[in-house]
Formats: structure tokens, sequence, C-alpha cells
């Protein structure tokens, strides 16, 4: 079956056709990325992980970039331009990775998440019916051993930050199939080759740890992509042509903007600061709820309730939305709640809205109304993850006439879009919630010291340390949530700052549409799919 066909009224069919040849011969040699968009015939593979597949990869890359940008960008328009763009930039980056800056020489962590992420998508997508994964998870567990042992050969002077984080991340990764396995083994057909498949998989996780503790690392900031590359990356996944320096003052500006904000919206509460104020409020809040999945539930029946009669945006029809707990054997896999898309080609496209309900194992009263209170302003994280955030941009986007474009995921577009999200229900007052504004412009302020720390990590020379220390100085951040934050932003230069960033954009559009209806303008962003938002045409 032909996945990338033109859509109806393209004249694209050459960029379709490359599309086409690009990622069946990507998906054949790396089928695990096929399975987790929805295509089951690739379920249960592990590809190639040697370093001849990878720089075989990007020779690929090389040709497929060679052939697209041969297809002059005068001869398209419209639909067809941004589909070209967007195709494009996903060439690009990935050829940077595989060739300029290459993981997967540098990053221990690329080769070690790989299994373990194939198996967590089959068990959280398949969670209400396990048996039906079993036999791909058996597959998978089966072909991690030799996974693991052929990345082992891959490394060259790794990132000793990763390197450090790929060890913890494989000794996570063995705890987590010790705990899948008694879920797992009694729906096996051969229930004791089961329980040695979880067994090999969990040694070669423990061994690649082993390996990693023997291996020579390379220079302790070479996560730090340096200023080209940062720009070019700016280009590639924002849209926006910035030069390192102009990304950093524009973080300045905002820091600014929204402490100042801030500040105004505390002083309605009294002379405390905004923490201050916010920590109370957490300490004193409770769930309506008897439950804090029942609250999850409730706050975002109503939400779509809110949402449906506020006319700011329009329901898809038929989507589906599933508020779940997160099953015991995940619980140290998630945050307090996340959000599962389907796949763009998944013929299932339910989202699931995870609850992590951390008090319910608890063993003291004062432990348990300590993690309840991890979910104050929960929501406006129904609005981020749920409605009108995450599920609601993710089905529409899956739903795309051209099937290229549901490959598109630019964080400065569906993250810009929840932060747009989370202010207009604030401003549109779809909560109701005292703290609701000083709560959102508590994040959004989080947001903006991100881009001083990714422009500073990767062009300026701030090291690991005093990212966590100016998250912790200026954000409020506990030092160990400041440092898994620092972590992320070392191996994913201008995702994180992505998230205002895309905001501004999505406001910028706004104000030269203000003419239009709310409702209209948000259904017609949603509708071109996750590109940066300066590439979209509006009329």
């Amino acid at each position: 079956m032909t996945i990338f066909r033109p859509p109806p009224h393209s004249r694209a069919a050459a960029l379709h056709r490359e599309a086409e040849d690009f990622f069946r011969r990507s998906w054949d040699a790396f089928p695990q990325e096929a399975a987790e968009l929805g295509l089951r015939g690739y379920r249960g593979r592990l590809g190639d992980n040697t370093a001849k597949a990878h720089r075989a990869h990007a020779a690929l890359l090389r040709r497929a970039l060679g052939q697209v940008e041969a297809l002059p960008a005068v001869d398209f328009d419209g639909d067809d331009w941004l589909d070209r763009r967007g195709f494009l930039a996903l060439l690009r980056t990935r050829l940077f990775f595989h060739d300029t800056f290459p993981h997967w020489q540098l990053d221990p962590q690329i080769h070690c998440q790989t299994p373990v992420n194939s198996i967590f998508h089959l068990v959280t997508r398949g969670s209400d019916n396990l048996a039906a994964v079993t036999p791909a998870i058996l597959s998978l567990l089966a072909d991690t051993p030799r996974f693991l042992g052929e990345g082992e050969g891959c490394l060259r002077r790794p990132v000793p930050l990763w390197t450090r984080l790929a060890a913890e991340s494989c000794e996570g990764a063995a705890g987590f199939l010790e705990e899948l396995a008694p879920q797992i083994v009694p729906l096996a057909e051969r229930p004791a080759r089961a329980r040695r498949l979880f067994s090999l998989a969990a040694g070669a996780f423990r061994g690649f740890a082993a390996h990693l503790g023997r291996i020579r690392t390379g220079a302790p900031r070479g996560y730090a992509v340096g200023r080209e590359a940062f720009e070019f990356l700016t280009r590639e996944r924002l849209g926006l042509d910035l030069s390192a320096d102009e990304v950093f003052c524009a973080g300045q500006r905002l820091v600014a903007q929204t402490a100042a904000a801030l500040e105004r919206e505390a002083a309605k509460f009294g002379r405390r600061s905004a923490a201050a104020i916010l920590e109370q409020a957490r300490a004193e809040w409770r769930p309506s709820a008897p439950t804090l999945l029942g609250e999850y539930r409730r706050v975002t029946a109503d939400i779509k309730k809110r949402l449906a009669r506020s006319g700011i945006v329009s329901l898809p029809r038929g989507e589906k939305l599933k508020v779940l707990p997160v099953p015991d054997f995940l619980r140290q896999q998630f945050p307090t709640a996340a959000y599962s898309a389907p796949g763009p080609f998944d013929s299932d496209q339910t989202g699931i809205f995870w609850v992590n309900d951390l008090s319910l194992t608890a063993r003291t009263e004062a432990a348990r109304r300590a993690e309840i209170a991890q979910h104050f302003g929960l929501e406006l994280t129904c609005a981020h993850e749920a409605y009108p955030g995450h599920h609601l941009q993710f089905i529409v986007q899956n739903r795309h006439p051209s099937r290229l474009r549901r490959m598109f995921s630019h964080a400065v577009y569906y993250e810009g879009w929840t932060l747009w999200c989370e202010k207009m229900c604030v401003d549109r007052g779809l909560y109701k919630e005292p703290h609701a504004r000083l709560i959102q412009l508590h994040d959004a302020l989080w947001r903006a010291h991100r881009i001083l720390i990714d422009a500073g990590l990767h062009t300026r020379g701030l090291t690991h340390a005093g990212a966590t220390r100016h998250l912790v100085r200026e954000v409020g951040f506990t030092r160990a949530r400041a440092a898994a934050d620092v972590n992320w932003y070392t191996a994913a230069p201008t995702v994180p700052m992505s998230y205002l960033l895309g905001r501004c954009q999505v406001e910028s559009l706004r104000e030269r549409h203000s003419g239009e209806s709310l409702r209209r303008f948000n259904d017609r962003i949603l509708a071109f799919g996750s590109l940066p938002w300066n590439w979209l045409r509006l009329a």
C-alpha cells in the first residue's frame, strides 16, 4: 500500500514519490520508528544498530535531500510548498544528527532507549489488551541483547553526561522489564521462554551499563552543538531566521516582561511573592472528586463542555480521549500526568491522558498530601495535555489530507499551541480557579528562562551546573528537578526554547488576523499541521 500518495488537488506527485521511497527504506532499516507511527506490520522488530547501518542511513538522507532540493521551490505553492519545506527540514535535521553531530556515536541513550521505548509504546497503547501485543513485546525482548551489543560498537568518545544518564536509564529499563514480566509472562504461549527473554533483556541492559562504565568518554561539554549549528536548527526547527545572540536577547526581553506580569498578578493577593502564594495554595488545595483520577476526569469533561459552549475552537467529530490511571508497573516511568497521542497511521485514533497518582502508594498521611499537592493547577495541565491542547492538536494533524504532513513534529508548533491554549483559557475565563493566571504566568516564566539556558548551553559556554543553578535561583525549582530539566536541554538544542517562542508566534499571527473570530483563527492554524508558525501562509 502506498502511504504518501498525493492528497486531492496536489500537483506535487514527485515530492510524495520521493517521500514514499525515503520512508520505506528508512522503515526497513529502522522498523521501530514505523511501529510507533502506527504501522502494525513493523511491530516487534528492531533494526540493524551497527555503525555501517547508521552510515548507510546518512547516505540515504543525503540522497533524499538532494532529490527534494532539486524540485524547485517556485514550482510549489500552498499546501504543496509547506509539504516540501517540512520534508526538507526533516531531512536536514536528521542528517545533522546522523552525520555532522552524530548522536549514535556521542549519546549512548540513543541505543538503550530505543528497545525499551519500543516496548513501552506497545504497553501503553495496548494497555487495555496486553495479550494482543504480547507476541510483539517478546519479539523485541529477543532482539534487545543483539541491538545493545551492536550499540556498544557505535560509541566514539561519548558525552560524559549522556553516558552517565544512559547507565542510569539502563538500570531503569531493567527494573521496568522486571516489573512488566508478571503482566506479560502469563499471557505468552510459552511462559518459560517468555520469562527467560525478560531475564536476558534485563541482563543485556545491565551489561550495556557496565560497558559504559569502562568506555573512554569525550569532552565534558561535548553536548554543545555550537553557534553555527544552533542557528541552523533555529531555522529548520523553529522557522526563525535569528542569530544565537538575537535568541538570547529575545529570552531576556520575555523574562523581564513575564516577571513583571507575574509580580502584578501576585500583588492582587497581598504583599507576598508569587512563589509563596502558590506554595500556600498548593498546600491547601484538595480535589473536589473522591480521587485524583476522578478529579482529572471531571475537569477534562467539564473543560470539553466549556470549550463547546465557548466557541473558541471546533472539536473534531468522533474524537476520543481516555483518562486512565498509570498502571502500577509504569508509575516510575511517568510524570504526574502525560498525554499519549495515537500514531499518524494508527487505526485507533484514541488519545490517552495518563494520571499518575502516587498518593495511592504513600505510607503516611503527610506523604499522601504532598503527592496530591503535586497536581495543584491540574486545570491548566488538562488544557495543555487534553482540551484544547495536545490531544486536539494531534487528532486534527493525524487527519490531514497530506500524509506527509502528518510526519512533521515541530515543537515550536505543538508546544507553542499548548501555551497559547493555557493563556487563552485563562483570558477567556474557562478556568475559574483564583490562582489560574498566577500559575499560568509562573509556568510561562519558566519557559522564558528556558530560552536563555537553551542558547547558553549550546553557544555561550553555560555549564550544566550553571544552568541548574539558574533554574533553582530564578524559577524556584529543587536542585533535582532543575538538573533533570537541564539534562533534557543538553540533548535537544532549540526544542526547550520553542515553547514560549512558539506562543509568541501564534500571538503575532493573531494580531495580523484580529478581524476574524477566534474560532475561525484557531481552526485555521490547527488545520496546517505541525510546522513552524512562520511558514504558515494565512490568507
